[in-house]
């Protein structure tokens, strides 16, 4: 199974994954964190290194190579990196983590829970300069478009509450581009539209949109009821 997390800078995805393992911890299964595993050792894992695990969790852009370059460099404030340069780096970071990583798992039977994906691009990165059919083409967003999450869980929040929750940040301040109120609410209005939704729906994705608003105590017992009714299924 491949259950892939988004929504609008601020949402509450990265409370939703650690409400996801820390899930997992309390029923003994053991996890295989690949940003934890980047950070650590500045390379991708062998495939024989996931053997002995069945849920593996991954994020994009990843913490090594070109998604590093992407996190430190193309989509810091201040900087001004063309758009389509841009969403090409992302589509090849894409590249290579589907190629090495996440084709290989899911034909192993693992099961995936990944931090933004091809999802985030198309909700992002269209604009007067890129359609969304200039998105879709590029190489590794085919290839992630082919191999689709199973599920697709998109919080939903207020913009505005977003931000004021990446303000208070005190232990994560990425500096994104992506981090401001006009970009935020232009980002959720694409995630919830005909157009994004469709490209999904026809590839088989179920959607499904978590109220990421109220305390977060109650959004995480929400997705954890979500997640447990996924796994079963």
């Amino acid at each position: 199974m491949f259950i892939m997390i988004d929504g609008i800078d601020g949402s509450g995805k990265s409370s939703v994954i650690q409400a996801f393992k820390e899930h997992l911890a309390g029923q003994g299964t053991a996890i295989f964190d690949l940003k934890k595993y980047w950070k650590e050792q500045d390379r991708y894992p062998e495939l024989n290194e996931f053997k002995a695990y069945d849920f593996i969790f991954s994020c994009e852009p990843t913490r090594v190579g070109i998604g590093q370059i992407i996190r430190d460099e193309l989509i810091k404030q201040g900087n001004n990196y063309p758009s389509r340069a841009i969403a090409e780096a992302f589509s090849l970071d894409r590249l290579i983590l589907y190629t090495k990583i996440i084709i290989p798992l899911l034909k192993a039977g693992k099961c995936l829970i990944q931090d933004r994906g091809i999802s985030t691009s198309l909700a992002y990165q269209p604009s007067n300069k890129l359609t969304l059919d200039d998105i879709k083409n590029l190489t590794g967003n085919k290839l992630a478009l082919k191999y689709r999450p199973d599920h697709l869980i998109l919080l939903d929040v207020d913009p505005q509450q977003a931000l004021q929750r990446l303000k208070g940040r005190t232990n994560k301040n990425d500096g994104a581009i992506f981090e401001k109120l006009n970009y935020q609410k232009k980002n959720a209005k694409e995630f919830k539209s005909k157009e994004f939704q469709n490209i999904f729906l026809k590839q088989k994705t179920k959607i499904h949109y978590l109220p990421a608003g109220e305390n977060i105590d109650i959004m995480k017992a929400r997705a954890i009821n979500l997640f447990k009714k996924l796994i079963r299924e």
